[in-house]
């Protein structure tokens, strides 16, 4: 499964959401932490993609690539493996 994190200055309650193309997208502010964000969002597929969001957030850029959508938004997604 494709994960997606997006971070927003925009001060906003944090989600878990499935996005039409499948991917699971966490948003959240910026400087929360996202371990304590996880533990307060509701999905179906929490719990099994709990480890995967982690492994996204801690990995180096060679496995994830960065979009800014906005002046306030950088989303973040795990690299297709060729």
């Amino acid at each position: 499964m494709e994960l997606e994190i997006e971070l927003t200055e925009n001060l906003i309650a944090p989600s878990l959401t499935t996005q039409p193309n499948g991917r699971l997208r966490l948003s959240f502010h910026w400087r929360d932490e996202i371990r304590r964000v996880l533990e307060h969002v509701s999905h179906p597929l929490r719990n099994e993609v709990l480890d995967g969001f982690i492994e996204l957030w801690s990995c180096d850029e060679s496995a994830r690539s960065f979009e800014k959508l906005n002046e306030t938004t950088v989303l973040i997604r795990s690299k297709q493996i060729d």
